[in-house]
C-alpha cells in the first residue's frame, strides 16, 4: 500500500528541528537524511521521480551511509528508465544494509524488469526467508514472477501459494495466478481470480484488460468491451490503457 505524504509536513519538521535552540538528536546527520529521504519518497509516490532524486541527493550528502536513501533513489532511477544508475544505487544500498528485506525485494523486482531472472531469484529468496520482514508476500509474488521468467511455472505456483498463505486474496498474487491460468487456457479459474482482484482494485487497468480478453474468448463481446472501456478510463496513457484502446478498435472492426 502506498503512503501519500504531505510535503508541507517535512518542511515543518525541518524548520522545527531546533526550534527550542537546544541541540538534540533531531540535528544529527542521520535524522536529516531520514527527513529528506521521506520527502524524496513523497515525491516519488506522487509521480515526481526527478524531484525525488534531488531530495535524496541532499539526504546522502547529509549521511552517505544511510541505506534507505539509496534504496529509494534506486526506485526513482528505475522510474526514470536509467537502469545502470538504478542497479548501482541498489547495490550501494545493499552494501550498507545487506540483509534488509525491503531493499532485497526492491532490487529483486528491478532485476526482473531488467531480465536478470536468475539473480532476481537469488536475491528474492533472501527477502522471502527473512522472518522479520513485515510484508513477505511482496517478495514471494516477485519470486513467482522471476520463476516465470526462467520458464519454471511449477516453482512460480509454489511461490504464489506462499504469498496467498500469508495474505489470502492478495491482489498482485491472484492477478499473476490469473495470468498463468489464462495462458494455460483455464479461463473460468482465471476470471474467478480476477473478480477478486477487481473487487479490491476496480481501476486496475491490467486486470481489466485481461478480464476483457477472457470475456471475448467466451463470446461475451459486450462484456469484453465494457472491461476494456474501464481500462482506458482508468489509465488511458498506460501500456494497459493503450492495449485496451487497440482491443476496442479491433472489436469495432477498426483494426487487425
Amino acid at each position: 500500500m502506498k503512503r501519500f505524504l504531505s510535503i508541507s509536513v517535512f518542511l515543518l519538521l525541518l524548520s522545527g528541528c531546533a526550534s527550542d535552540g537546544q541541540p538534540a538528536a533531531e540535528n544529527t546527520p542521520q535524522h536529516k537524511a531520514d527527513i529528506y529521504t521521506s520527502l524524496g519518497t513523497a515525491y516519488l509516490e506522487n509521480g515526481h521521480p526527478r524531484e525525488a532524486v534531488r531530495e535524496l541527493q541532499v539526504a546522502i550528502a547529509a549521511d552517505n551511509g544511510y541505506a534507505q536513501a539509496y534504496n529509494v533513489m534506486g526506485l526513482a532511477y528505475e522510474q526514470l528508465n536509467q537502469p545502470e544508475l538504478a542497479r548501482r544505487t541498489f547495490r550501494q544500498a545493499l552494501s550498507l544494509d545487506p540483509k534488509n528485506p525491503e531493499i532485497l525485494n526492491n532490487y529483486g523486482a528491478f532485476l526482473i524488469g531488467d531480465g536478470d531472472y536468475s539473480e532476481a531469484v537469488r536475491i528474492l529468496q533472501k527477502a522471502a526467508a527473512d522472518p522479520l520482514y513485515g510484508t513477505p508476500q511482496f517478495a514471494w509474488t516477485n519470486l513467482a514472477r522471476a520463476y516465470l521468467g526462467l520458464k519454471q511455472p511449477q516453482a512460480a505456483r509454489q511461490a504464489i501459494t506462499q504469498a496467498l498463505a500469508l495474505v489470502p486474496n492478495y491482489a498482485p498474487a491472484l492477478q499473476l495466478l490469473a495470468e498463468m491460468e489464462y495462458q494455460d487456457g483455464n479461463l473460468p479459474d482465471a476470471f474467478s481470480h480476477l473478480q477478486v482482484v477487481l473487487a479490491q482494485q476496480p481501476n486496475n487497468a491490467d486486470a481489466l484488460v485481461l478480464a476483457g480478453r477472457i470475456a471475448a474468448h467466451q463470446g461475451q463481446v459486450g462484456e469484453a468491451r465494457a472491461f476494456w472501456k474501464r481500462s482506458v478510463d482508468a489509465a488511458p496513457y498506460s501500456a494497459a490503457g493503450k492495449a485496451a484502446q487497440r482491443l476496442l478498435m479491433q472489436a469495432s472492426g477498426g483494426g487487425q
